[in-house]
């Protein structure tokens, strides 16, 4: 009877010792950022409201993952407009001229 509690005992034991595997996930992130001729220009990322953008990879500007509609706009008049998708800790340069 005793060598039946132990090999219980051992098999409980043993239940309860396991690898534990998980996936941890983030916040998904892109950046953006400009260099060239960026004086007065603005930028519109989809349908949000346009911003004025500073030259360099110093600056940095962080949108979600995915597809997007971005439109570089001077003087009223689109400049640059391009359909970008950028992955999980991208950086995608855009060259205003």
């Amino acid at each position: 009877m005793q060598r039946i509690v132990s090999i219980l005992s051992i098999l409980f034991l043993l239940a309860g010792c396991g690898y534990k595997e998980g996936v941890v996930s983030g916040d998904s992130k892109a950046y953006l950022f400009f260099s060239g001729n960026v004086a007065g220009a603005t930028v519109v990322v989809d349908d949000s409201a346009p911003f004025a953008i500073e030259a360099g990879r110093d600056h940095r500007y962080r949108v979600s993952t995915g597809k997007h509609r971005v439109k570089v706009i001077r003087e009223g008049v689109v400049i640059i407009e391009r359909e970008l998708y950028l992955g999980d800790g991208i950086a995608k340069e855009i060259a205003v001229h």
